[in-house]
């Protein structure tokens, strides 16, 4: 396979920041390889908030081989009963949520149309930055040309998620690094989509502007 290559050495199932970071040479294999997966849905492409243009940013986007780099690969043999006995493992928790935000990024035209913004014109991308003292990363911001940025945070629960006291000061720290990284005069609103909505709190009231669960992912 051409293509292994690309992603054999890169952690691309864990952080899809440390996928491959442009500029990458026009017309060289290496650009012509990312082209054709992009066409063949097997990876996306973001132009990263705030960033120049030629600095894309390419991630695994393709189900199954997100799944193969992070439990087949390193496997040499399987246990039959694998999925029952780690149901509950923190390898399998992981993965839940990652998938989860994969599930969200492939649907993001219903991610724009639950809140009612899908006749507004966006652009959608990810961001990381630092204030300086401390670095910040967001998977998708949706920025709108009625002058509001849509920070979002895609988060797999069980049940309804919670936000704590320490994730709700995390959550002001990244918003405020944004804000100061980017220098926006755009309104920033924080969304949650999450699989069964948020835990109501004082933290979820005062931070939240909206908040989408994971049945809006499949509407029309």
């Amino acid at each position: 396979m051409r293509y292994f290559p690309l992603f054999e050495d890169r952690p691309v199932a864990n952080d899809w920041f440390q996928a491959f970071q442009g500029p990458v040479p026009d017309g060289g294999s290496t650009s012509v390889a990312l082209r054709e997966l992009e066409e063949s849905n097997f990876i996306r492409k973001y132009h990263a908030c705030g960033k120049k243009k030629q600095n894309a940013l390419y991630q695994l986007a393709d189900f199954y081989s997100l799944f193969y780099f992070r439990f087949i690969r390193s496997q040499s043999q399987i246990d039959d009963d694998f999925w029952i006995k780690s149901l509950d493992s923190p390898e399998v928790r992981a993965w839940s949520g990652y998938a989860f935000e994969q599930v969200c990024l492939c649907h993001l035209r219903q991610v724009k149309n639950a809140p009612g913004i899908g006749s507004v014109q966006t652009q959608s991308s990810a961001w990381s930055g630092s204030d300086g003292a401390e670095k910040a990363q967001i998977d998708l911001v949706i920025d709108r040309r009625d002058q509001v940025v849509n920070l979002c945070e895609m988060k797999f629960s069980i049940k309804p998620f919670t936000i704590d006291k320490a994730y709700a000061e995390a959550l002001r720290r990244k918003v405020g690094i944004f804000k100061s990284s980017t220098k926006t005069s755009k309104a920033t609103w924080l969304t949650f989509i999450t699989t069964f909505g948020l835990a109501p709190n004082a933290h979820a009231q005062s931070l939240v502007h909206q908040s989408l669960e994971m049945n809006a992912l499949f509407g029309d």
